[in-house]
């Protein structure tokens, strides 16, 4: 999701990225609501904001992840460009599909996409 967000959004250098690895060194998100995504970039100055967070399948479903990426959905609707991807196993897309179109029904500004991983978890 890393080098998407970068090859997407990160050609004018300017791009300042946060993960949630736990990497020695490296500053991660902060929280939104109480929630840490798994990914949070924006440009500088802003001009846009990107949340990513990825997902099991079976994680996908539960009720926190529902709440959670109902939160990050809300948080990136308050910025005129926004964009959310979130990157599942290629299995779970019929359910993340579910779930991104019904965010973006209630939040119509921010930019959605589904990645997919061949990742078999």
């Amino acid at each position: 999701m890393a080098e998407f967000v970068k090859r997407e959004h990160g050609c004018e250098g300017n791009l300042a990225l946060y993960f949630d690895d736990q990497m020695r060194g490296r500053e991660r998100p902060q929280r939104i609501g109480n929630h840490l995504p798994d990914l949070y970039a924006e440009d500088v100055p802003r001009t846009f904001v990107v949340i990513g967070e990825a997902k099991t399948h079976l994680d996908l479903i539960t009720p926190r992840s529902r709440r959670q990426l109902g939160t990050f959905v809300q948080h990136l609707a308050l910025y005129d460009l926004a964009y959310f991807y979130l990157a599942v196993p290629a299995l779970a897309k019929p359910a993340a599909t579910s779930l991104v179109r019904e965010l973006g029904c209630r939040h119509k500004s921010v930019k959605m996409q589904i990645l997919t991983t061949d990742i078999g978890y």
